[in-house]
């Protein structure tokens, strides 16, 4: 019997015949897919077979992004990273850490001034600032002895410095204490006496708010600046400051020590000891660490040479100790403050051992002191003394006579910056090699560098490894140069024992300049 099968529909009526059922190969299974047919994948270049190698080719530049289209599967979303909040906190703790910084700094400079600061007692005190113009202060080292009242006091050290912070600039002058000079109400006496006079006459005034060391300030700056005939120029000794011997210890011993170069031999069996008396010290040449008391002894013996040696062993522990304080950092001056502040402010109530006019707490006043310890190369410190070398002297007793002109000549180079051509240094170049007639070839390129030469020398006999300039009278800008083109060492101060010269710079050359 035939079946007959259902037929579909006539297109646009319904379906009201048998249902037909949809065969499965089991139960639940999906119906296969139609096969989809691929193209053939492109065959393999030779040069990618296993073991080939491949030839130099360009690189493509990457292929531009897919659009995202509907139906394709998204990547994971991931949140951008902001930067630049966690840079805007960084950089405000470390705002809040610098200002929290130097508010602490000053408040230590505050206290420090709180202890050392004193009114100026002189009618009409100049005023100026080492950021408009510089200002000089007149620095006053204080032989005085609690111990022995009877003694009195007196300045053991004159040093007049003018200081230009914008300039980074410094200039010491220093003047010996046995000058004869006229003090008013004493005479005509050494200059080292007006401290004491002034030191005396403000005990006897008892006046409220003035001290004894006000006083000894007051009247050593203007005898200084009658000296030195400053008011002719226009200038005055704005600033005073002066130390003790034990404030001089402490402040060297507070900064960890300083470092000095001992130009020769110094032996003196004649040193005065706190208890007058005397005993023997030795410095052997050469560089050496020193603390308080070494460097006290180091810039106070005389014997060995005399007070004009001693004022330039001042000034070079001087320039020491502002090197010291140009290798620290920021944050070592500010651990610094402390132990300095224990030192100046004295013990078991006696007087400060330092005392000055010169407000440090001020903002102009800091900030310049600030810029000049950033700033200054301690080697450009210069350097001028009133000495026989240089001013003529005439001696009565123990008294110095100066030249009035040759004095204006010293203030003159004082108020100078120093430059190359200004300080007309004069050369002089010591074989200390065996290579014969090498000092005069040497002498022969520094005078076509327009340097001035002495005639050259031999050098005494001796072992001169290393080429060596010696910048004998202080004059840095043409010793450096000279230290530079002959790639040499620079050392301050006279040469070896045995080598006599007339020039401000001596160059002993070495093993190194001869090869050999």
């Amino acid at each position: 019997m035939h079946e007959s099968k259902p037929s579909r529909p006539e297109p646009g009526r319904p379906y009201t015949g048998e249902t037909i059922p949809i065969q499965r190969s089991q139960p639940g299974a999906i119906p296969p897919r139609t096969p989809v047919a691929r193209p053939p994948a492109p065959e393999t270049p030779a040069h990618q077979q296993p073991g080939a190698v491949a030839p130099h080719t360009l690189i493509s530049p990457p292929a531009p992004p897919v659009p995202y289209r509907s139906g394709q599967p998204r990547a994971p979303y991931r949140p951008r990273r902001r930067i630049w909040p966690w840079v805007r906190k960084a950089l405000l703790i470390a705002l809040v850490a610098l200002l929290m910084g130097m508010g602490l700094f000053y408040w230590q400079v505050r206290a420090v001034a709180q202890a050392i600061v004193v009114a100026e007692t002189r009618p009409n005190p100049p005023v100026a600032s080492p950021l408009l113009g510089g200002m000089n202060v007149l620095l006053i080292g204080v032989d005085e002895r609690p111990d022995y009242p009877g003694e009195g006091v007196r300045s053991d050290t004159l040093i007049l410095a003018h200081i230009d912070a914008i300039g980074r600039h410094i200039s010491l002058l220093s003047i010996p204490r046995d000058t004869q000079v006229e003090i008013p109400g004493v005479g005509i006496t050494k200059i080292n006496i007006a401290y004491g006079q002034g030191y005396a006459r403000a005990a006897a005034a008892q006046s409220p708010g003035l001290t004894p060391q006000q006083g000894g300030m007051a009247l050593t700056a203007q005898v200084v600046e009658d000296f030195l005939r400053l008011p002719e120029r226009g200038l005055r000794v704005q600033y005073t400051a002066q130390i003790n011997f034990d404030g001089f210890e402490g402040v060297i011993d507070a900064l960890g020590g300083i470092t000095i170069d001992v130009p020769r031999l110094i032996i003196d069996d004649e040193y005065p000891t706190p208890d007058f008396g005397i005993m023997r010290i030795e410095f052997q040449p050469g560089v050496q660490r020193m603390d308080g008391a070494t460097a006290l002894m180091y810039a106070r013996t005389r014997h060995a040479d005399s007070d004009f040696g001693r004022s330039e062993r001042q000034q070079q522990v001087l320039h020491a100790i502002v090197a010291e304080l140009r290798a620290k950092n920021m944050v070592q001056r500010m651990a610094l403050m402390p132990a300095l502040r224990r030192v100046v402010e004295g013990q078991d109530g006696n007087v400060a051992p330092m005392l000055t006019t010169l407000p440090i707490a001020r903002p102009d006043v800091l900030l310049g002191f600030m810029l000049l310890s950033t700033s200054l190369d301690p080697d450009q410190i210069n350097q001028v003394h009133i000495s026989p070398e240089n001013v003529a002297v005439t001696e009565i007793g123990t008294n110095l006579i100066w030249d009035a002109d040759g004095v204006r000549q010293q203030v003159d180079q004082w108020l100078t910056r120093p430059s190359e051509r200004t300080e007309q240094a004069t050369l002089q170049v010591f074989n200390g090699t065996e290579v014969n007639g090498l000092a005069g070839q040497v002498s022969i390129e520094l005078e076509q560098a327009q340097f001035r030469i002495l005639v050259p020398e031999n050098a005494p006999p001796g072992d001169y490894p290393r080429t060596i300039v010696y910048d004998v009278n202080h004059k840095p800008r043409t010793s450096q140069r000279v230290a530079r083109l002959l790639r040499a060492e620079i050392r301050r101060g006279p040469p070896p024992d045995g080598i006599a010269s007339l020039a401000d710079i001596v160059i002993v050359l070495g093993r190194d300049r001869s090869g050999q």
